[in-house]
Protein backbone atom coordinates (compact mmCIF):
# COMPACT_ATOMS: atom_id res chain seq x y z
CA UNK A 1 0.00 0.00 0.00
CA UNK A 2 2.75 2.46 0.96
CA UNK A 3 4.60 1.53 -2.22
CA UNK A 4 1.56 2.46 -4.31
CA UNK A 5 1.41 5.86 -2.65
CA UNK A 6 5.13 6.38 -3.23
CA UNK A 7 4.76 5.52 -6.90
CA UNK A 8 1.85 7.92 -7.26
CA UNK A 9 3.90 10.67 -5.61
CA UNK A 10 6.69 10.07 -8.12
CA UNK A 11 4.30 10.14 -11.09
CA UNK A 12 2.04 13.00 -10.03
CA UNK A 13 2.37 14.73 -6.64
CA UNK A 14 -0.86 16.63 -7.28
CA UNK A 15 -2.81 13.41 -7.67
CA UNK A 16 -1.36 12.15 -4.41
CA UNK A 17 -2.49 15.38 -2.74
CA UNK A 18 -6.02 14.89 -4.13
CA UNK A 19 -6.17 11.30 -2.90
CA UNK A 20 -4.83 12.25 0.53
CA UNK A 21 -7.34 15.10 0.84
CA UNK A 22 -10.26 12.84 -0.08
CA UNK A 23 -9.23 10.06 2.30
CA UNK A 24 -8.73 12.54 5.12
CA UNK A 25 -12.17 14.05 4.50
CA UNK A 26 -13.91 10.66 4.41
CA UNK A 27 -12.20 9.53 7.61
CA UNK A 28 -13.42 12.69 9.39
CA UNK A 29 -16.89 13.03 7.87
CA UNK A 30 -17.70 9.59 6.37
CA UNK A 31 -19.46 11.12 3.35
CA UNK A 32 -18.77 13.82 0.76
CA UNK A 33 -21.50 15.47 -1.35
CA UNK A 34 -21.20 17.35 -4.64
CA UNK A 35 -23.19 20.33 -3.34
CA UNK A 36 -20.93 20.96 -0.36
CA UNK A 37 -17.94 23.26 -0.48
CA UNK A 38 -15.10 21.46 -2.23
CA UNK A 39 -17.21 18.34 -2.61
CA UNK A 40 -17.42 18.35 -6.41
CA UNK A 41 -13.64 18.54 -6.84
CA UNK A 42 -13.09 15.70 -4.36
CA UNK A 43 -15.65 13.54 -6.16
CA UNK A 44 -13.84 14.18 -9.44
CA UNK A 45 -10.87 12.31 -7.98
CA UNK A 46 -13.02 9.18 -7.98
CA UNK A 47 -13.75 9.57 -11.70
CA UNK A 48 -10.21 8.36 -12.35
CA UNK A 49 -10.29 4.63 -11.83
CA UNK A 50 -6.70 4.19 -10.62
CA UNK A 51 -7.16 6.87 -7.97
CA UNK A 52 -10.54 5.49 -6.91
CA UNK A 53 -8.94 2.05 -6.55
CA UNK A 54 -6.23 3.50 -4.34
CA UNK A 55 -8.81 5.16 -2.08
CA UNK A 56 -10.90 1.97 -1.93
CA UNK A 57 -7.88 -0.16 -1.06
CA UNK A 58 -6.81 2.25 1.66
CA UNK A 59 -10.17 2.32 3.46
CA UNK A 60 -10.53 -1.43 2.99
CA UNK A 61 -7.46 -1.92 5.17
CA UNK A 62 -9.29 0.00 7.91
CA UNK A 63 -12.38 -2.21 7.57
CA UNK A 64 -14.51 0.03 5.37
CA UNK A 65 -15.79 -0.14 1.83
CA UNK A 66 -15.95 2.79 -0.54
CA UNK A 67 -19.41 3.53 -1.97
CA UNK A 68 -19.92 5.95 -4.88
CA UNK A 69 -23.38 7.08 -6.02
CA UNK A 70 -22.87 9.51 -8.89
CA UNK A 71 -26.58 9.98 -9.62
CA UNK A 72 -27.11 11.06 -5.99
CA UNK A 73 -23.97 13.18 -5.95
CA UNK A 74 -22.14 11.52 -3.08
CA UNK A 75 -19.45 9.07 -2.05
CA UNK A 76 -18.70 7.64 1.36
CA UNK A 77 -17.25 4.85 3.43
CA UNK A 78 -19.41 2.25 5.14
CA UNK A 79 -18.18 -0.22 7.77
CA UNK A 80 -17.72 -3.84 6.80
CA UNK A 81 -19.82 -5.19 9.63
CA UNK A 82 -18.35 -8.67 9.30
CA UNK A 83 -14.86 -7.36 10.05
CA UNK A 84 -15.21 -4.44 12.44
CA UNK A 85 -17.58 -3.10 15.04
CA UNK A 86 -19.15 0.32 14.77
CA UNK A 87 -20.39 3.05 17.02
CA UNK A 88 -24.06 3.00 17.89
CA UNK A 89 -26.06 6.20 18.04
CA UNK A 90 -27.98 7.46 21.04
CA UNK A 91 -31.69 6.79 20.72
CA UNK A 92 -32.52 10.50 20.28
CA UNK A 93 -30.07 10.76 17.38
CA UNK A 94 -31.52 7.60 15.87
CA UNK A 95 -35.06 8.99 16.04
CA UNK A 96 -33.95 12.15 14.24
CA UNK A 97 -32.49 9.99 11.47
CA UNK A 98 -35.83 8.21 11.19
CA UNK A 99 -37.58 11.57 10.86
CA UNK A 100 -35.21 12.56 8.04
CA UNK A 101 -35.90 9.27 6.25
CA UNK A 102 -39.67 9.73 6.50
CA UNK A 103 -39.50 13.34 5.31
CA UNK A 104 -37.53 12.16 2.28
CA UNK A 105 -40.03 9.37 1.55
CA UNK A 106 -42.99 11.76 1.76
CA UNK A 107 -41.28 14.16 -0.65
CA UNK A 108 -40.66 11.26 -3.04
CA UNK A 109 -44.32 10.25 -2.93
CA UNK A 110 -45.38 13.86 -3.55
CA UNK A 111 -42.95 14.26 -6.46
CA UNK A 112 -40.98 16.96 -4.65
CA UNK A 113 -37.51 15.50 -5.17
CA UNK A 114 -34.94 17.86 -6.65
CA UNK A 115 -31.37 17.58 -7.97
CA UNK A 116 -29.40 14.57 -6.70
CA UNK A 117 -32.59 13.18 -5.18
CA UNK A 118 -32.77 15.82 -2.43
CA UNK A 119 -35.96 16.66 -0.54
CA UNK A 120 -36.64 20.23 0.67
CA UNK A 121 -38.18 21.07 4.03
CA UNK A 122 -37.46 23.46 6.90
CA UNK A 123 -36.01 22.99 10.37
CA UNK A 124 -39.32 23.88 12.01
CA UNK A 125 -41.29 21.44 9.84
CA UNK A 126 -38.78 18.70 10.63
CA UNK A 127 -39.04 19.43 14.34
CA UNK A 128 -42.84 19.17 14.20
CA UNK A 129 -42.48 15.80 12.46
CA UNK A 130 -40.06 14.73 15.19
CA UNK A 131 -42.49 15.79 17.92
CA UNK A 132 -45.27 13.78 16.24
CA UNK A 133 -43.17 10.62 16.37
CA UNK A 134 -42.07 11.14 19.97
CA UNK A 135 -45.63 11.98 21.04
CA UNK A 136 -46.63 8.40 20.26
CA UNK A 137 -44.11 7.11 22.80
CA UNK A 138 -43.27 7.77 26.43
CA UNK A 139 -40.02 9.48 25.55
CA UNK A 140 -39.29 13.10 26.36
CA UNK A 141 -38.77 15.16 23.22
CA UNK A 142 -35.57 17.04 22.54
CA UNK A 143 -35.78 20.82 22.76
CA UNK A 144 -35.67 22.59 19.40
CA UNK A 145 -32.11 23.71 20.19
CA UNK A 146 -31.01 20.13 20.95
CA UNK A 147 -32.81 18.93 17.81
CA UNK A 148 -30.91 21.48 15.74
CA UNK A 149 -27.63 20.29 17.25
CA UNK A 150 -28.33 16.75 16.05
CA UNK A 151 -29.22 18.11 12.59
CA UNK A 152 -25.91 19.99 12.53
CA UNK A 153 -24.07 16.73 13.27
CA UNK A 154 -25.84 15.15 10.30
CA UNK A 155 -24.92 18.17 8.18
CA UNK A 156 -21.23 17.72 8.98
CA UNK A 157 -21.56 14.22 7.57
CA UNK A 158 -23.28 15.57 4.40
CA UNK A 159 -26.52 13.68 5.14
CA UNK A 160 -28.54 16.92 5.25
CA UNK A 161 -27.89 20.55 4.50
CA UNK A 162 -29.03 23.58 6.50
CA UNK A 163 -29.57 26.93 4.84
CA UNK A 164 -29.08 30.36 6.41
CA UNK A 165 -31.45 31.37 9.18
CA UNK A 166 -34.52 33.41 8.22
CA UNK A 167 -34.60 35.90 11.08
CA UNK A 168 -38.16 37.00 10.38
CA UNK A 169 -39.57 33.47 10.20
CA UNK A 170 -37.13 32.13 12.80
CA UNK A 171 -36.59 29.13 10.57
CA UNK A 172 -33.98 27.56 8.30
CA UNK A 173 -34.21 25.71 5.02
CA UNK A 174 -33.34 22.04 5.45
CA UNK A 175 -32.46 19.70 2.60
CA UNK A 176 -32.63 15.96 3.21
CA UNK A 177 -30.37 14.17 0.76
CA UNK A 178 -30.93 10.82 -0.94
CA UNK A 179 -27.98 9.61 1.13
CA UNK A 180 -30.47 9.17 3.98
CA UNK A 181 -31.79 5.96 2.37
CA UNK A 182 -28.31 4.44 2.67
CA UNK A 183 -27.64 5.67 6.20
CA UNK A 184 -31.15 4.80 7.42
CA UNK A 185 -32.12 1.79 5.34
CA UNK A 186 -35.25 -0.34 5.55
CA UNK A 187 -33.78 -2.59 8.25
CA UNK A 188 -32.90 0.50 10.25
CA UNK A 189 -36.47 1.82 10.05
CA UNK A 190 -37.99 -1.54 11.02
CA UNK A 191 -35.67 -1.94 14.00
CA UNK A 192 -36.28 1.59 15.22
CA UNK A 193 -40.06 1.15 15.02
CA UNK A 194 -39.65 -1.81 17.38
CA UNK A 195 -37.53 0.29 19.76
CA UNK A 196 -40.13 3.07 19.82
CA UNK A 197 -42.86 0.58 20.61
CA UNK A 198 -41.08 -0.59 23.77
CA UNK A 199 -41.79 1.01 27.15
CA UNK A 200 -39.17 3.50 28.29
CA UNK A 201 -36.97 2.07 31.02
CA UNK A 202 -35.13 3.97 33.74
CA UNK A 203 -31.80 3.66 31.95
CA UNK A 204 -33.35 5.06 28.80
CA UNK A 205 -34.64 8.09 30.69
CA UNK A 206 -31.06 8.68 31.79
CA UNK A 207 -29.99 8.66 28.15
CA UNK A 208 -28.16 5.32 28.28
CA UNK A 209 -30.08 3.42 25.59
CA UNK A 210 -28.42 3.04 22.22
CA UNK A 211 -30.26 3.07 18.95
CA UNK A 212 -29.33 1.71 15.55
CA UNK A 213 -25.76 1.73 14.26
CA UNK A 214 -24.37 3.52 11.25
Amino acid sequence: MLLEFERLEERDPRDLQRVTQLISYLVRHQFVHAEDRGGASMLETLHRSHLATLVADYVDVAGYRLVVRETEGWAGILPDVERIGFQRLRIDETIVLLVMRRIWEEALQDGEIYAYGSAPTTLNEAYLAYQDIVAGTRRAALSVAAFREVIEVLERRSIVRLGPIDVEAQDMELTVRALITTVAGDDFVASLDQILARPVEVTEAAGDEKGEAL
